[in-house]
């Protein structure tokens, strides 16, 4: 393993600690920041602020690179960050170097802190290893790597902290440097809380990386030694998924909760509707993984806000209680939003009439006008996931379709296909207008 790795495992954690209140998680760290979106929740988590308006369900290339500029340009204008070399299109193309150096900024800037001692002459680095040093002198820490690489020093912070947490530090075997960081992380995880965002193996690799270590013990320097943490594995739980961010009525909403593996306490889960009575147990699914992942999934009745409660052994864990917002069910009929997908290389002339024809009739029904509108999205210049979003919502209503059949079917006939589907809209309170599956 890299040093390169190691901070790129390191990095994603620390995103997901703060991501943690917003429902969501990073797995590769190259990928997801791509759309904009996650990175403007990590940055408004982590300035108390919101950023300005920006695509929220961006589709292709331009809107993402455009909600990747709008985050860039307010962190500079607002926050006063200075970036370099440090470019939209860098992180929509997945640069390795630029994705790390911009995490490392905002590590610098709101946590471990710039300039804390209002002495220009000392740097951000020089600070924190000043105040390790008067925590733990005997050890003569020098440096944010090899000095810690037989587990010792990290030991003897939590015993400096917390006096008689391990008094035996001094005597650890030097050789073991990987089960005595390990022995500190967990410790200091179980009594503070202090997030796990290396693994003692890493702080014990010859070729440690200065960066990952640093943004790990930033964490002790900022913790109240005398609050201890109660329900530590509750500390320890990660809830995720779409279903955190928001919801659609009537359509299941699911998300991931990951505890320890092998805690004992239970994980119990709450969702309050909008008129705030708890949705039945019935209408909230809870399946048991492996390594103590647990997939979740609810099904907002109505529109509204909606509270989640998650909880590990009668303790809240990180984020909980969850707020989301559940919009109202789309008709399939014309008070729905209208999105059109076209391919800006359509050569024949049959394509492009059909795209003429198809503008025009939209244009009198006003589409255009209404405050929901989405302009034309060029599906050749999409990426694949991208593609598939809508092929998804058309195989939905398709189904739909087919089980309205299916019931007209068992009823000896009934209404006609189309009548059945105009009777659907009527129950969702939609208008009638150009219904096709």
């Amino acid at each position: 393993m890299s040093w390169q790795d190691i901070q790129q495992k390191t990095f994603t954690r620390w995103c997901n600690v703060s991501l943690q209140s917003r429902g969501r998680a990073i797995e590769d760290l190259f990928k997801d920041l791509k759309d904009g979106l996650t990175l403007i929740a990590l940055v408004e988590v982590l300035s108390k602020k919101s950023v300005p308006r920006h695509n929220k369900h961006p589709r292709i290339p331009m809107q993402k690179i455009e909600n990747l500029s709008i985050v860039i340009k307010w962190l500079q204008d607002e926050e006063g960050i200075k970036f370099v070399n440090v470019g939209a299109e860098d992180i929509f193309s997945n640069n390795a170097r630029i994705i790390l150096g911009l995490i490392w900024t905002l590590i610098l800037h709101y946590q471990i802190g710039e300039d804390r001692d209002n002495d220009a002459s000392t740097t951000p680095k020089q600070e924190l290893l000043e105040w390790v040093r008067s925590k733990i002198p005997e050890y003569d820490i020098k440096n944010f790597k090899k000095d810690w690489n037989d587990g010792r020093a990290l030991n003897a912070l939590c015993d400096a902290l917390g006096p008689g947490l391990a008094p035996g530090h001094k005597s650890l075997n030097p050789a073991d440097g990987a089960k005595n960081n390990q022995a500190g992380i967990d410790l200091a995880a179980a009594t503070w809380g202090v997030p796990a965002v290396i693994d003692g193996s890493d702080m014990a690799h010859p070729r440690v990386d200065e960066q990952s270590v640093m943004t790990y013990i930033s964490y002790f320097r900022d913790i109240d030694p005398s609050k201890r943490v109660a329900g530590a594995d509750a500390a320890r739980c990660h809830a995720y998924g779409p279903g955190l961010i928001e919801a659609v009525q009537n359509q299941e909403a699911p998300f991931v909760v990951q505890t320890p593996a092998g805690t004992p306490d239970k994980l119990a889960i709450e969702v309050k509707g909008p008129d705030g009575a708890v949705l039945p147990s019935s209408g909230v699914g809870i399946t048991a993984g492996d390594d103590g992942k647990f997939d979740v999934v609810y099904t907002p009745p109505a529109p509204g806000v909606y509270k989640i409660s998650v909880t590990l052994g009668g303790q809240h864990i990180p984020g909980s209680v969850f707020t989301v917002e559940a919009r109202e069910e789309e008709s399939i009929g014309g008070e729905g939003l209208v999105l059109v997908f076209y391919s800006t290389t359509s050569g024949t002339n049959k394509g492009r009439s059909d795209n003429f024809n198809l503008k025009r009739l939209l244009e009198a029904k006003g589409v255009h006008k209404r405050e929901d509108f989405v302009p034309w999205i060029p599906v050749d210049i999409m990426e694949k996931e991208d593609r598939d979003a809508p092929a998804a919502d058309c195989l939905r209503r398709r189904r739909l379709c087919r089980r309205l059949r299916h019931a007209a079917a068992a009823r000896g006939g009934g209404p006609s296909r189309r009548a059945a589907q105009r009777e659907k809209v009527k129950e969702q309170g939609g208008d009638v207008f150009a219904i096709s599956c």
